[in-house]
């Protein structure tokens, strides 16, 4: 049990790993020995908790804001037929289900129903796995189309990492990208400049609401330089490309969390393609997220 709710746990030596299947297949804790790694909400509205800052939050079909004709909300089909597009899409609000599992090993699903084919009208199945191993968690995403025809979809994580406001200035980001990019919140346009360097202390405002496109797979990294401790992402390619974008965002000055968002697409691809998988009838897709997490202190 974890705040009065019935949770799945993963063990490996001193790491530990809560997920809700119910809740959108959401990691709710990741510690490693006395390190809170992300941070969760003690107040959490478990009714609403799509809106709770904390945890992992799973991202799909879309990611962010998506806009259409300058509205809010809304995509067009090459046909031109208008549907909902949830922030973030609809996977993080959804129930999956338990497909296998161990002591560090969990392996959820989630199909196509009523609720998902009203904005998004693909028969899919989208396979999360989860797989604690020592220092590392690592999270596949795989996803199949089962119609027949193709499929656009795109994925990610909404990582709270544990970060003090009082410690933002310790806390230093490595995220060597080829371009920052930034939409606008109002019609839904980004813009894009040369990346002019690869590292800040999170306490960087600038830092805040930015896309980081074509990422190091290798180069992302999150460390607190008093206590030494340090995330490393390794972000493997998908079949037929790599992660397109890492997110930086935060709420507030005063919030005791920064997010690091691995993303296979921007804002809005599936109008404008940047990121956007397709995927042909009967076939599959993986992205894989490893973060390492070490304290040498």
């Amino acid at each position: 049990m974890f705040q009065g709710q019935w949770v799945s746990r993963l063990r490996s030596g001193d790491a530990e790993v809560l997920i809700d299947p119910a809740q959108g297949g959401r990691i709710l804790v990741w510690r490693k020995g006395g390190w809170e790694i992300l941070h969760w909400p003690k107040d959490a509205d478990w009714d609403h908790l799509s809106h709770a800052r904390g945890g992992n939050p799973i991202l799909f079909p879309f990611l962010g804001r998506t806009f259409f004709q300058g509205q809010k909300g809304l995509w067009a089909d090459e046909q031109g037929v208008v549907r909902p597009a949830p922030m973030h899409g609809f996977a993080r609000d959804s129930a999956f289900r338990v497909v296998d599992g161990g002591k560090d090993y969990l392996h959820l699903a989630l199909s196509a129903n009523d609720t998902t084919l009203a904005c998004y009208p693909f028969s899919f199945r989208f396979d999360l796995e989860y797989r604690l191993t020592g220092e590392a968690l690592e999270t596949v995403f795989r996803v199949t189309n089962q119609g027949g025809e193709s499929m656009p979809w795109s994925g990610g994580h909404h990582f709270y990492f544990k970060v003090p406001a009082d410690e933002r200035k310790e806390w230093k980001l490595t995220l060597p990208c080829q371009e920052w990019g930034r939409q606008e919140f109002t019609k839904g346009k980004i813009s894009t400049e040369p990346a002019r360097n690869s590292s800040a202390f999170v306490a960087n405002p600038d830092w805040v609401d930015r896309l980081h496109l074509q990422p190091d797979p290798r180069g992302v990294e999150l460390e607190h330089l008093p206590s030494k401790r340090r995330l490393a992402f390794e972000l493997s390619p998908t079949k037929s490309g790599v992660w397109s974008c890492v997110t930086t965002w935060t709420e507030k000055e005063d919030s005791d969390f920064f997010c690091v968002e691995p993303w296979t697409a921007l804002p809005n691809a599936i109008h404008h393609g940047r990121g956007l998988r397709k995927i042909a009838p009967g076939q599959s897709e993986e992205a894989v997220c490893r973060i390492v997490a070490t304290h040498t202190n």
